[in-house]
């Protein structure tokens, strides 16, 4: 695959070749549709060549909320409805007002299990539901409290879409997103792809981070429990990424595989038409995009602390993480990936380094993310298009 660099986009090229050079060894993906044109596809460093493959964790779950948008559209979920609606269980323990999108935007608190559980429930998203569904949330609800379900948020889709369809959320996704376009974003990797798959890096500087099993971070990440896969136990996630059994199932939270542009393509066809894709319009009309990409809940999360905010899936931007404008709607994933759709600039964009990217004032896909913004302004504005 060779690299696309647009003369008005060049500078994008540039400076992920200057973050480049600023360490050795670094490695990433980037790509940039614009008004439905591929106008950027570069890669820099040996690990990830433009047609490769890798993990792009927590990006998986704006993918799945794509899914979950597409339901939205043909009429089998409403946001706004009680979740027992669709799946009566899920109202044990008090939880039987909460919305779809309360539960979407990581307000259910149902973290997981205290002390873990094993894996054969982890990697079994229909039976980890039963648990789920069962049990009551840590914190009192409908008061706006935001907390990040690292893992469960993906069950929680799985178990809806199950419900509303019949299907699984990764059927769902290669049938209506993934196959129409062609692109290299996969819910569930084909072991024929292997050979195309590269591995994610440890980080080179992250922190140490002791998760209390009983607190709600360690809840969130399955901290006392690991994952005990079939080739042996894994406790670091990027590990946990490039067993190839958790590839292959695709768990709808943290086991997607892409290359950056597949991912770019996704975005923008989903609100736009992108001829290089066979797509004559976007997959989601204004009405279901603007719908399922407001945001629900805005405030410091009980997990990590840190500012959050979250529409029906997907990880909308703050001042924290400045990804896009009001409208823009994606996730990023702790690869350091990052991947949205961004409407008012006419923007899809894909971005994943070999690694974690560990403690940066800014992570790179951001300051990527900006610059495309500057740079598209600064093209209306010399085209007077606004």
């Amino acid at each position: 695959m060779d690299s696309v660099i647009s003369e008005d986009f060049a500078p994008l090229a540039q400076a992920l070749e200057a973050r480049a050079a600023e360490e050795e060894d670094y490695s990433a993906q980037l790509a940039v549709y614009h008004r439905g044109e591929l106008v950027l596809s570069h890669s820099v460093g040996e690990h990830l060549a433009a047609d490769s493959l890798t993990c792009v964790f927590s990006c998986t779950k704006g993918l799945s909320a794509l899914v979950i948008a597409l339901l939205v559209q043909d009429g089998l979920i409403d946001p706004n409805a009680p979740m027992v609606t669709y799946w009566p269980e899920f109202g044990a323990g008090g939880k039987s007002a909460l919305s779809v999108g309360e539960v979407l935007s990581h307000q259910a608190g149902v973290l997981g299990v205290p002390g873990g559980v094993p894996s054969e429930v982890l990697l079994n998203s229909a039976e980890y539901a039963k648990v789920l569904a069962s049990m009551p949330s840590i914190w009192p609800l409908g008061q706006n409290i935001v907390g990040y379900h690292a893992i469960t948020m993906g069950v929680l889709m799985e178990e809806l879409v199950r419900r509303v369809t019949g299907k699984e959320l990764q059927e769902v996704f290669e049938e209506r997103i993934r196959k129409p376009l062609g692109v290299d974003v996969y819910i569930g990797q084909d072991p024929a792809l292997e050979p195309r798959y590269r591995d994610v890096l440890p980080a080179l500087d992250a922190p140490t981070e002791f998760f209390d099993p009983f607190s709600p971070g360690g809840l969130a990440v399955n901290s006392a429990s690991g994952f005990a896969l079939a080739d042996g136990p894994v406790y670091n996630w990027h590990e946990l990424a490039n067993a190839a059994q958790v590839r292959e199932l695709g768990p709808a939270s943290m086991g997607g595989v892409a290359n950056a542009q597949g991912l770019a393509g996704i975005y923008a066809a989903s609100f736009g038409a992108v001829p290089a894709l066979g797509a004559t319009s976007g997959f989601l009309s204004e009405d279901t995009w603007s719908r399922v990409s407001t945001e629900l809940v805005y405030g410091h999360d009980r997990t990590n602390g840190l500012l959050q905010a979250f529409a029906l899936g997907f990880m909308k931007a703050t001042a924290r993480v400045n990804y896009g404008s009001i409208f823009a709607y994606g996730h990023d994933g702790a690869n350091s990936s990052l991947a949205f759709a961004d409407p008012a600039y006419q923007l899809g964009f894909g971005f994943i380094p070999s690694r974690n990217e560990g403690v940066r004032d800014t992570a790179t896909g951001v300051q990527l993310s900006q610059l495309a913004r500057q740079l598209i302004l600064a093209k209306n504005a010399k085209a007077k298009t606004y």
